[in-house]
């Protein structure tokens, strides 16, 4: 018996019978996983496809209208609409979005009217409400036009004492359109700039437009562009006023003049500085200048003596003659005058001498 199964065991039949079973029931139960697989993706298939949903989104209203000739107000620019159906079609629907809600205006004509919106281009299968049902709507001629614009803004949040300049528009009209009655209402057009308390610096912002009526009210119609870019300028004020020059620190013995090619200085300053400033002296330091002569110095404008912001020029060449003073020469006109009479009286008194001499020897002769 042990030499028979040892010989059936060898044998190489025994090992492809062996091979054979164990791939059958590999066989089996790879498919029966298959088919479990299979029926439970077509069970969640078929219930995918059977259960309903519902879905609310938001989509935009078209007019259907000749828009081109006319003003259209009233309606919104996007509606609601409740989706119900199959799920896979809510799904699908709501990611693609590809139907519209239409207002149908073509047969109507001016003024206001009442509109049943629509909705095309929606799978059969699903059910839809829009919300609203119905809008009202108000028709006009249409008209554009050009407008020019005006800036403004709170003079009050300017710091006090600077000025502003003239702004800086990246465009200076704007186009308007409207209904025609509306377009008639607008007074002007205005980029208001807003500004800070005690605002120093330039302002530059992107402003929004505004269509007003004369008494200030926003008009309803559609400005191109909406925007504009502005550049307000805000700095110190600045005014020219003649230049001289004082000197100081001078020796007595000598008489000190300034001049220099430069008449005129351009000073920057708060307004209620400026307005007291009619011309500018500088002082010029002279205690370096001891004898008569010519003497080139560049000095600069002083600022901050005077409240100033800045100066231009900010420096200036100037020319410093010394002379001898009128006093000192006329103290040597003095002194020669009194040697000259000095001179003269000595010589008289000795005139005077020798001829009293000669009297007194012509009487004693004549005794």
């Amino acid at each position: 018996m042990t030499t028979m199964w040892t010989k059936i065991t060898t044998s190489k039949w025994f090992y492809r019978l062996i091979s054979l079973a164990f791939a059958l029931l590999l066989f089996t139960y790879v498919n029966f996983n298959s088919l479990s697989f299979l029926n439970n993706s077509d069970n969640q298939y078929r219930q995918s496809v059977s259960a309903t949903r519902k879905e609310t989104i938001k989509v935009p209203l078209r007019l259907d209208a000749d828009t081109d000739k006319y003003y259209i107000t009233g309606y919104p620019e996007k509606v609601s609409v409740d989706l119900e159906g199959p799920s896979s079609l809510v799904t699908t629907t709501v990611n693609t979005q590809n139907f519209e809600v239409i207002a149908s205006l073509r047969h109507l004509g001016l003024g206001k009217h009442t509109v049943t919106l629509k909705a095309t281009g929606l799978n059969k299968e699903l059910t839809y409400a829009i919300s609203p049902k119905t809008i009202t709507v108000d028709i006009q001629n249409r008209k554009t036009q050009k407008f020019p614009i005006q800036v403004t803004y709170n003079k009050n949040a300017i710091a006090e004492g600077y000025v502003t300049e003239q702004p800086k528009l990246s465009q200076d009209t704007v186009q308007v359109t409207g209904a025609t009655d509306e377009i008639r209402k607008i007074a002007r057009v205005v980029a208001n700039v807003p500004l800070s308390r005690n605002t120093k610096a330039t302002a530059n912002q992107e402003v929004l437009l505004q269509a007003l009526d004369s008494n200030g009210n926003i008009v309803n119609a559609v400005l191109d562009p909406q925007t504009i870019h502005v550049t307000l300028g805000i700095r110190l004020p600045s005014k020219t006023v003649p230049l001289s020059f004082t000197t100081e620190k001078g020796k007595d013995n000598l008489d000190y003049t300034v001049s220099s090619s430069v008449k005129t200085v351009k000073i920057t300053a708060t307004s209620d500085v400026l307005n007291k400033i009619k011309s500018l002296t500088v002082p010029v330091d002279v205690s370096n200048i001891a004898t008569a002569g010519s003497f080139d110095q560049q000095i600069s404008i002083p600022l901050k003596d005077n409240d100033l912001d800045a100066a231009d020029p900010s420096s200036v060449k100037i020319t410093v003659k010394a002379s001898n003073t009128s006093s000192g020469a006329s103290d040597s006109e003095s002194a020669a005058s009194a040697q000259r009479r000095s001179a003269v009286s000595s010589s008289s008194s000795s005139t005077s001498s020798s001829k009293s001499s000669s009297d007194s020897s012509s009487s004693s002769s004549n005794d």
